[in-house]
């Protein structure tokens, strides 16, 4: 689309111009011009759009200051003379109007939005004291969870040495529901928090308690048992010896009494009695005397019998 450019009403000073009308007015390029608005040696003002505008009064003094280069042509005919005006301040920069946009300036002049002024550096007191007011803020928001994650490890740390993962596993569970904003409001001190969670940790171990407790009597008791059974092998071994005991003296005592005047053969098997009758009667609360009556009575029994064969 090409835009149609302001007719020029000749007989009227202009006031205004673009960057390319001011390039031919001062008969220099407008790279040039462009130049002079950077350095600030020919100010330009701007359109809304964006786009220079310099004053007649500005491209005046630098003429007069640097006079024209080359030969100017004038493009329209000469203004009729009239009286010189006093001259008057620069007009401000007119709005954009599309009509007063020339061929060209969007190749030369595109929109270029001037980027915002810098923020003031900021104060590191005002930077510092709000830093430590967001911290406050912060802190004091997060100060109920810290006291509940608190008292959750105070509870974690109540669960005995020892203690299966799995109960543990169980008393985190319960302190998870349990130790709560609803549960543990601000007006409930420090230790009567410290001694509700330690009597909830105690409450959900309670049945590991209680088999601990069954487990352990029942190990006392089989403990018991097999102390007392070692007690009666050792006390059943104890009389067996002293049984033996008994019945080896009363052996060698029967040996002694029926060493002289007795027969070989009725020797033997009146030991062989004597022998089977302690076996028999032997007690382990005998005594050594009572070894030696069982004997003399075996063997007065032989005697008798020896006496009655004799008569008969």
């Amino acid at each position: 689309m090409t835009t149609k450019r302001k007719p020029q009403r000749w007989g009227t000073e202009k006031k205004w111009f673009s960057a390319s009308e001011a390039a031919r007015y001062l008969n220099i390029s407008v790279d040039k011009v462009r130049q002079l608005d950077q350095s600030g040696e020919l100010p330009a003002e701007r359109t809304k759009g964006g786009h220079r505008r310099f004053s007649r009064k500005r491209l005046d003094a630098y003429l007069a200051r640097n006079g024209r280069r080359g030969k100017h042509k004038e493009e329209r005919p000469e203004p009729r003379s009239r009286p010189v005006a006093r001259p008057e301040p620069d007009p401000e920069p007119l709005d954009e109007d599309p009509e007063d946009f020339e061929p060209g300036d969007e190749e030369f002049e595109p929109f270029i939005e001037p980027p915002p002024p810098p923020p003031p550096p900021p104060n590191p007191f005002e930077k510092l004291a709000r830093e430590m007011a967001e911290r406050k803020k912060r802190d004091a928001e997060e100060a109920p969870l810290r006291r509940l994650a608190t008292l959750k490890q105070y509870g974690l740390s109540q669960v005995p040495y020892g203690t299966p993962d799995m109960w543990r596993a169980k008393v985190a569970a319960a302190l998870e529901g349990f130790v709560t904003l609803k549960t543990f409001p601000d007006w409930i001190d420090g230790s009567q928090a410290y001694r509700i969670v330690h009597g909830k940790v105690e409450e959900v171990l309670q049945p590991y308690h209680d088999e601990v407790a069954r487990q352990k009597a029942e190990e006392a008791r089989r403990e018991e048992e097999a102390a007392t059974k070692r007690r009666q092998q050792e006390e059943e071994a104890q009389e067996e010896r002293r049984v033996q005991e008994l019945i080896d003296d009363g052996m060698r005592y029967a040996r002694s009494e029926t060493l002289l005047d007795w027969d070989s053969d009725d020797r033997a098997r009146a030991l062989r009695d004597v022998e089977r009758i302690l076996n028999d009667a032997v007690e382990p609360d005998w005594t050594e005397q009572d070894v030696k009556d069982a004997v003399d009575d075996e063997l007065a029994e032989w005697q008798d019998d020896e006496d009655e064969e004799d008569e008969s």
